[in-house]
């Protein structure tokens, strides 16, 4: 996908200092100008494509550009280490300390919103919205629609969240195809890289994380929090100029 391979090639020069594979979310630390960075990603298990890690136990050390190809790889926990490592060396970026939900709830109130992924705010957005519809692989609930039905739907959304999984199982860039352009088009969730890149793809706004304290949520992480519960990070928006 053109938009994972951008993402590589914008990452700067460091290494890793360590990896970790929680069972919800995976995080890579890397080293380098400005000292320890951690980026994470969500832990992709299932699927046929899902298989142990090559070169697990003698990743820190490597370059971060060489760990962040595996973003290309196309297999479950290799892809979630290699967007993690994308993560923790892009260019820093200003940003916002704004969670996501709350711009989508300011520019969906009283639209049509569609929502890439079942997220724990959902239920909130469907209390303030015209329509919602959300869209989930794998449903969550009743209400919860199967991928097919975004063909027909999607172009009618105001307002349309991403869940940065997307970009993990290759759907990102048909699924922004199949948006409005006057649409507003946000793109969340603990894979999502802060990069303007993605402005170029039709997106608004990018809501991702930045890890402040990297011992403590490396250590939960570990031990199976789920990302909701993890200390040590704060939530970081970016928007399209204009």
């Amino acid at each position: 996908m053109r938009i994972l391979e951008r993402l590589v090639s914008e990452t700067q020069d460091r290494r890793v200092s360590s990896a970790h594979i929680g069972f919800f979310t995976t995080a890579v630390v890397s080293c380098g100008p400005g000292g320890e960075r951690c980026g994470l990603a969500t832990t992709l298990r299932g699927g046929p494509c899902c298989g142990p890690v090559k070169g697990a136990g003698n990743l820190a050390g490597l370059s971060v550009k060489k760990l962040a190809r595996l973003a290309l790889s196309g297999k479950g926990l290799e892809v979630s280490l290699g967007m993690a490592a994308v993560n923790s060396a892009l260019p820093p970026i200003e940003y916002e300390t704004l969670n996501a939900e709350e711009l989508i709830a300011e520019r969906g109130r009283g639209k049509n919103i569609a929502v890439i992924g079942h997220f724990p705010f959902t239920d909130r957005l469907r209390a303030l919205a015209g329509e919602l519809w959300v869209f989930e692989l794998e449903p969550r609930d009743a209400k919860d629609l199967p991928p097919e039905k975004m063909e027909g739907l999607l172009p009618r959304a105001d307002a349309v969240a991403v869940s940065a999984l997307t970009l993990l199982n290759r759907t990102f860039e048909p699924i922004l195809a199949a948006c409005r352009k006057d649409a507003f088009k946000i793109m969340l969730g603990p894979s999502a890289p802060l990069s303007p890149a993605l402005f170029e793809y039709g997106l608004d706004a990018v809501g991702g994380t930045i890890v402040t304290d990297i011992e403590a949520l490396t250590r939960y992480l570990s031990q199976g929090a789920n990302f909701q519960s993890l200390p040590g990070k704060k939530p970081a928006l970016i928007r399209k100029r204009g």
